[in-house]
């Protein structure tokens, strides 16, 4: 067998791996929309993780991030408790 057929074949097998190491993380996520308030403003935003404490924090840091209007509404904000949390199914 030629050096280009090995490495075609070690190219494809390659590829193959990386699309089922893909799928397979992909699969394993989680989607949860938390909504925030601080000083009247609030948000809702959804995220994903691969459990469900990323996911969360992800989408409390988005929502913080949007309502505080400075850096101490910010660190206040993120350190509060969200208003709701929901599972989003896929």
């Amino acid at each position: 067998m030629s050096l280009k057929i090995k490495i075609a074949i070690a190219a494809f097998i390659v590829a193959v791996g990386t699309v089922i190491a893909v799928s397979s993380l992909e699969a394993t996520r989680v989607s949860y929309r938390v909504c925030m308030s601080i000083d009247g403003r609030s948000h809702c935003a959804v995220a994903e993780g691969h459990s469900e404490k990323v996911a969360i924090q992800s989408a409390m840091e988005i929502d913080c991030g949007l309502i505080s209007a400075s850096r101490d509404q910010l660190m206040v904000c993120e350190g509060s408790q969200p208003t709701s949390v929901e599972k989003v199914e896929k």
